[in-house]
């Protein structure tokens, strides 16, 4: 029998369950109870304030890890060096032509977001997976992948029907006009490969003679409700970019507390944990700040107007956010899975 030798969770079954899904089911559940569907100024304002401590934060920690060491740095030096002379020349020329440029520099990103999203919730769902023992082979992993980004792919085919387009602060960015028939396969294939995925869930219980771990399940179904259910409840979209944030900010944490515990050879401790989280915290709030207040201030010296310099520098930073996330998470790299498999308990008191 394939037993389970990692511990399953990061911190313990409700905290896990929490962040990376059970908060957006809860929040999901309450909206559709007791809440207008509709974007009210409350809800708009609560999206607002928590960009602030969650959503700002999440895309600094992504490039804090980038950069924070000469070895980071080394390692990857595309992303580190090219990447943002890249994407601040996308910036510039949606600056120069707001018309022309903007547009599709806009539309990139919009469609890129809920792929990133998608890369993440797989991701996710592996590391947890790895964890309970559930080992996921090709079939198990193709049928994962195709459920996961046939929900980004359903709601994107949804919205490019129309060749109207759509607006992203004040920025008008053009459609695809799809026909509506793919929207009718892209949905077959997608619960398809949801009927595939429960089959080899179903028979790995079978043979282990024991239930597959909830949480192992909850970040596909969390995914399900952010692209497909929430069609339906604008005022839940509104917080499904911090949902997604949240979920980050786990994992990151995780990464951060134990590779510079081994790295530094920093005995456990809650001490230790208190302090680098406290630091590591305050260090991606102010970038957080910087990257989403600060720098689209900068397009009001050239002359344009704040809302139209926010919406193509918060794209130009979730761009670069993508390609980073791209090659920093990879699973299959040893740096990376094993301080993956911590547990709080690791990194606060000696074994």
């Amino acid at each position: 029998m394939n037993q389970r030798i990692q511990p399953l969770y990061f911190i313990n079954a409700p905290v896990d369950f929490f962040f990376v899904g059970g908060a957006s089911i809860l929040c999901f559940a309450l909206f559709s109870l007791f809440y207008t569907e509709a974007r009210t100024p409350e809800v708009i304002a609560a999206g607002a304030f928590l960009m602030w401590i969650i959503n700002w934060p999440h895309f600094s920690m992504t490039s804090y890890r980038l950069y924070q060491s000469k070895t980071n740095i080394q390692q990857y030096p595309v992303t580190a060096f090219i990447i943002p002379v890249v994407v601040l020349v996308g910036v510039l020329a949606s600056f120069a032509s707001p018309d022309q440029v903007a547009p599709y520099f806009i539309k990139l990103f919009l469609i890129w977001s809920p792929y990133h999203f998608s890369g993440q919730t797989v991701g996710i769902t592996l590391i947890y997976a790895r964890r309970s023992g559930f080992k996921v082979g090709k079939i198990e992993r193709l049928a994962l992948s195709t459920f996961v980004f046939g929900t980004f792919i359903l709601s994107t085919l949804r919205a490019e029907v129309s060749r109207d387009g759509y607006q992203f602060y004040g920025i008008r960015y053009p459609g695809i006009g799809v026909p509506q028939w793919m929207v009718t396969v892209s949905e077959f294939m997608m619960w398809a490969a949801a009927g595939v995925f429960a089959l080899a869930v179903i028979g790995w219980c079978y043979r282990q003679r024991r239930m597959i771990p909830p949480i192992v399940l909850l970040v596909p179904i969390t995914q399900y409700v952010w692209f497909v259910q929430s069609i339906y409840m604008p005022s839940f979209q509104e917080f499904v970019p911090m949902f997604h944030s949240l979920q980050y900010m786990l994992i990151a944490w995780g990464m951060q507390i134990k590779e510079k515990m081994d790295l530094n050879q920093i005995e456990p401790s809650k001490r230790y944990v208190l302090t680098e989280t406290a630091r590591w915290g305050v260090i991606n709030f102010i970038g957080g700040v910087i990257l989403f207040f600060a720098l689209p201030r900068l397009g009001t010296f050239m002359g344009y107007s704040l809302f139209f310099s926010t919406g193509v520098v918060i794209a130009g930073v979730q761009i670069h956010h993508f390609f980073v996330d791209g090659v920093i998470w990879k699973l299959k790299k040893q740096t990376v899975s094993h301080p993956l498999m911590m547990n709080l308990r690791d990194v606060v008191s000696r074994a």
